[in-house]
């Protein structure tokens, strides 16, 4: 079962709060996992100073590793199979001569071989296709994830609020707005009402 990727406890991420700052709704930071602002970034207009170099995120225990368990690339799955086979090819080949006896180790000792040759052979051709993954930044695999679920919130939330809603709202002041409820943020016309 895939964790609920609303619940902060099963983000990959942590956001760290800024001294002096309102700590931002749980819908914010799982929609912004990885997301480092610019330097001068003040999520609402009273919003302290943030100290050069803060880090705004840490790994969150072991959802960290869920995380990636859950969106590993099928190369990454693929490998696995792959080195099951060569290492059960070996084991057989290694064990069936003592298991079996000389003459009739041959037949299963040659379907080991050849599961160690197939297995071996898989391995790298996994490799070599799924060298664009490896080494890349996991912060930026998480960003990605993250933008990708931001977008398609932004786009069920917009379509909702147009259905439901009597006043005409572009789209950057309904993200606006929604950033503003997520940092508890009231403007002058919402404080009146």
């Amino acid at each position: 079962m895939q964790p609920n990727w609303d619940n902060l406890d099963d983000l990959p991420l942590r956001f760290i709060v800024p001294e002096g700052w309102r700590t931002p709704a749980p819908k914010w930071i799982s929609l912004h996992q990885g997301f480092i602002p610019p330097a001068d970034w003040q999520p609402y207009p009273d919003a302290p100073a943030i100290p050069h170099n803060w880090p705004w995120w840490e790994e969150n225990g072991s959802s960290w590793y869920t995380f990636f368990r859950y969106h590993a690339p099928p190369p990454s799955r693929e490998l696995g199979w792959w080195f099951a086979l060569g290492a059960t090819g070996l084991f057989t080949l290694t064990v069936s001569p003592f298991a079996l006896g000389f003459p009739t180790a041959f037949i299963p000792g040659g379907l080991a071989l050849v599961a160690l040759i197939v297995g071996v052979s898989g391995i790298v051709r996994t490799l070599r296709k799924s060298t664009h993954w490896v080494g890349n930044d996991p912060m930026d695999r998480v960003r990605k994830w993250s933008d990708q679920r931001r977008q398609e919130f932004y786009d069920r939330a917009y379509d909702r609020h147009r259905q439901n809603s009597p006043d005409e709202q572009s789209r950057p002041e309904f993200e606006a707005a929604m950033h503003r409820q997520w940092w508890r943020e009231t403007s002058a016309n919402e404080e009146s009402s």
